[in-house]
């Protein structure tokens, strides 16, 4: 959003500055516009850097993860045992598994919601230490190969050409630059 913002300026400006200017000097060939978009997100996971990241937090949290599939099954068991027993059960009975699933549902939902929040921490600590290497990689390139804007594809893009996506050659280029060690 904030990039969007930052750019509409940045036409804008150009465009009085043009205005301006052409009002005052002879005209002038208008500036070739190249374009290119990055899939940002998909880039900085797929290197070596990114690919390495995602695992190590993959069996950070593979645990925690497996212990909250375990409560889920175990909700979706007694939930069943409930609702297929129910009409030969005693009222009590039918009472305390009731009053055990509400318990069990809210230890999973609370465990559930502290993983997800550990998962989306540790995520955004994972994209933010490759970001700067990554908007460093972008910016060689994009002057390299005379881009005039490269976008992130998560924006709002409403159509690009395959050939404006340079995703491939960032990633190829932040491995050649930052190698993972073996």
């Amino acid at each position: 959003m904030q990039v969007n913002s930052i750019l509409t300026g940045v036409v804008i400006l150009g465009a009085v500055a043009v205005t301006i200017h052409s009002q005052t000097a002879a005209p002038k060939p208008a500036l070739a516009t190249k374009v290119a978009i990055v899939a940002m997100r998909d880039a900085m996971l797929s290197t070596q850097d990114g690919r390495k990241a995602a695992a190590a937090m993959q069996a950070t949290f593979a645990t925690r993860k497996t212990a909250v599939e375990k409560k889920q099954a175990e909700l979706v068991e007694l939930d069943d045992r409930i609702r297929k027993g129910g009409a030969t059960m005693t009222p009590e009975t039918r009472q305390k598994l009731s009053e055990e699933l509400a318990a069990k549902k809210k230890v999973f939902d609370r465990d559930a919601q502290d993983l997800s929040d550990d998962a989306e921490a540790a995520d955004g600590r994972l994209m933010q230490d490759i970001s700067g290497k990554m908007g460093a990689i972008i910016d060689e390139f994009a002057k390299q190969n005379g881009y005039t804007v490269v976008m992130d594809a998560a924006q709002p893009v409403l159509w690009a050409a395959e050939a404006a996506n340079i995703t491939p050659d960032i990633v190829k280029l932040y491995d050649q630059k930052h190698p993972v060690a073996k």
